[in-house]
């Protein structure tokens, strides 16, 4: 049986789903925001051709396209959603494995290894979605399977059209097929959006040539780094790079990096090249401060949720490191070693605000 995994990933989804309850926002640019001066953590379609991303500072986002629409956060509306698209997927198979709230992985494996038509004669045409196709096991002549990958194709593209009739008729996904979950995932990223890319075993080579390092899920820029100073600058030299010396560097998750470079393995199979060495958070204000007191509550706050964060852990810190970047991009910051272990968010405030001071 031929796996068949599809990764269907919601384009934009946060946004899209302000602008499926908001008619009126609808092909305009729009980015939805935790607070109204802070980042944009969605860009709808239009917003992201503009050059509005994930990430963007709303002043930035003001700049590049100055009637963009913001809007806050609405939880209960994306989870809303969510709930309407898997339970579309439910019906194609049991086995759905929900990564986020606007992605998941079907194994379509069983409904689309199927007869295609019975016969006497194995020499048979290929087919489309209902047509006869080649005889794919030779041993058992006379029966005639459907290719997998075509049937995977029909289903997605049905799943597509149920999604604008029963999600929403503003809310598009695109769609990975293949035989892993790593696969499936790098698929679905390739044609955004409302893509549909399927990649076959007797394909995977191509991809050496088109993706870089970090096209690969859990390959980020910092793990890039680390790789081009082992002389691993393409996805084929990792494809190429031993296995022992990888483990030899990055340990056990070096076995994680060797199946990624022969794009094999499963998304959860993300790599973390590190253990866990600082917990942190960041911030960015709604507008211009000129008086440095009204950040000391904004201070506190990212105190407390630090060492919250610390104490679900189980860890306690010895080092703080406090910074700030200021409207010309500058960064200035500074870290303090601590002659004891902390975990108090008044005491994480103290010696934070002590180094911004001495800045």
């Amino acid at each position: 049986m031929q796996r068949i995994i599809a990764h269907i990933d919601m384009n934009s989804y946060f946004a899209s789903c302000e602008q499926q309850d908001n008619p009126a926002w609808r092909g305009k640019p729009l980015g939805v925001c935790e607070h109204l001066g802070g980042i944009i953590i969605a860009a709808s379609v239009e917003a992201k051709r503009w050059g509005i991303k994930t990430g963007t500072p709303v002043w930035e986002a003001k700049k590049l396209y100055p009637k963009i629409i913001l809007t806050k956060t609405s939880p209960h509306k994306y989870h809303f959603y969510t709930k309407r698209f898997l339970k579309v997927f439910e019906d194609y198979t049991d086995d759905l494995d929900k990564y986020s709230i606007d992605e998941a992985f079907l194994d379509l494996s069983k409904v689309c290894n199927i007869k295609a038509k019975t016969s006497p004669n194995p020499s048979l045409e290929r087919r489309g979605a209902d047509k006869i196709i080649p005889l794919l096991d030779k041993e058992r002549l006379g029966e005639v399977w459907a290719d997998p990958y075509l049937e995977a194709e029909r289903i997605a593209k049905e799943i597509k059209k149920r999604m604008v009739t029963e999600v929403g008729d503003w809310i598009r996904c695109s769609v990975g097929i293949a035989n892993n979950k790593l696969l499936a995932k790098i698929a679905s990223d390739m044609q955004k959006p409302d893509g549909l890319t399927t990649i076959r075993p007797e394909n995977k080579h191509e991809l050496y040539s088109k993706l870089a390092l970090t096209d690969i899920p859990g390959i980020g820029s910092r793990m890039e780094r680390n790789l081009n100073q082992l002389g691993i600058k393409t996805l084929s030299d990792l494809r190429d790079y031993p296995l022992t010396k990888l483990t030899e560097h990055f340990g056990i998750p070096g076995y994680h990096l060797y199946n990624m470079g022969q794009l094999e393995g499963s998304y959860k199979e993300v790599f973390v090249d590190e253990p866990i060495k600082s917990i942190g958070h960041m911030y960015t204000v709604e507008k211009q401060h000129r008086n440095p007191q009204t950040l000391k509550p904004l201070l506190y706050k990212l105190s407390e949720m630090v060492a919250t964060r610390l104490r679900a852990n189980n860890f306690s810190a010895g080092i703080i490191h406090a910074h700030f970047h200021d409207p010309d991009h500058n960064c200035y910051g500074r870290s303090k070693k601590l002659d004891y272990r902390i975990t108090d968010g008044r005491d994480i405030f103290l010696e934070a605000l002590a180094i911004l001071q001495s800045l």
